[in-house]
């Protein structure tokens, strides 16, 4: 079982199109960065989960793994990200049971997200979308102005996701983010 560990300042989060070959993506990350495996529909998830958890442990990374505790625990990962639709859906004590000794994050798209992220004492959380981005291009972004003061104001730890750039870290965690997190910024590393 894993010890609960430190939250990175980066995260980089995997896209089945995007970031195709997440082992490759954890081959070039600096070491003290995290990796969220989402591929949700590759067909072979528990092997590429399992196959990164070595890599990730090897090169001194934290490994999430998205929207499932038990493959998550299965594969020894530091933790699992539960997205938001997934919280407010799902019976999460089973979660909270399983991954206490491992990180837990969730993701949030404004007020009440961030709220219930406080309400199961996530780790961290991801407050999206900051800018414009090419994943979710309909959706409006919330602002870096507007993330900084929902960021503030929250108990858990809050990451900016979408659009975010290597460049924004900086300007970013002075408003008050606990760091970034992105798909592109695996490609400033590649």
């Amino acid at each position: 079982m894993q010890i609960r560990t430190v939250m990175p300042q980066v995260f980089v989060m995997t896209d089945d199109v995007r970031l195709p070959d997440p082992v490759a993506v954890a081959q070039a990350l600096p070491s003290h960065w995290g990796l969220i495996l989402r591929h949700y529909e590759t067909s072979n998830r528990h092997q590429l989960a399992r196959e990164l958890a070595t890599v990730c442990k090897a090169r001194g990374l934290i490994l999430l793994i998205a929207a499932d505790w038990r493959l998550a625990c299965d594969v020894d990962a530091d933790g699992v990200h539960m997205p938001e639709a997934l919280v407010r859906e799902q019976t999460i004590s089973p979660v909270l049971n399983a991954t206490r000794s491992r990180l837990l994050t969730t993701s949030a798209h404004g007020q009440s997200g961030l709220r219930l992220a406080a309400s199961i004492k996530a780790d961290g959380v991801f407050l999206s979308p900051v800018k414009r981005t090419k994943s979710h291009s309909n959706a409006a972004p919330l602002g870096v102005l507007p993330f900084a003061a929902m960021a503030r104001q929250s108990r858990v730890p809050v990451y900016a996701l979408g659009g975010i750039e290597d460049a924004d870290a900086q300007r970013l965690q002075a408003l008050g983010a606990a760091g970034i997190a992105g798909i592109s910024l695996a490609g400033e590393k590649l």
